[in-house]
C-alpha cells in the first residue's frame, strides 16, 4: 500500500463516516477541535493529521483509528449497519402504528 492509498483510503473512510451519521463537516470539526478548512483538506486527501488529530477524529465519529485507515469493506459494514438500524426504526414505528390501531379498533 502507498501512501497515496493510505491517504485516500483516510480521506474516503472520514468524509464516509461523516455522511453515514449525518454529520456536517462543520459539526465534526467543532467535535473534532479542528478548523473547517483542515477538515477539507484532510477529506481532500491533500492534508495528513497528526495521531492526536486521528484520535479526535476517530473518537468524534465513534470509530477507531484503525476503521479510518480500513479498506472498502470495512466501511460496507458500516452502511450495512445503518440500513439494518433503520430498518429496524421503520419496523418499530409500523408496530407501534399497528397495536394504536389494534387498540383503537379491536
Amino acid at each position: 500500500m502507498t501512501e497515496v492509498d493510505i491517504r485516500e483510503n483516510l480521506s474516503r473512510n472520514i468524509k464516509t463516516l461523516r455522511t453515514i451519521q449525518k454529520i456536517s463537516q462543520a459539526e465534526l470539526a467543532e467535535k473534532a477541535d479542528i478548523s473547517i478548512p483542515f477538515l477539507s483538506q484532510i477529506e481532500c486527501g491533500n492534508k495528513f493529521p497528526s495521531p492526536a488529530i486521528l484520535a479526535r477524529l476517530a473518537d468524534s465519529l465513534n470509530s477507531s483509528v484503525s476503521d479510518l485507515f480500513a479498506d472498502k469493506e470495512i466501511i460496507k459494514n458500516e452502511d450495512q449497519k445503518f440500513v439494518i438500524n433503520a430498518m429496524k426504526s421503520i419496523l418499530e414505528g409500523q408496530l407501534k402504528s399497528f397495536e394504536d390501531f389494534c387498540k383503537a379498533y379491536l
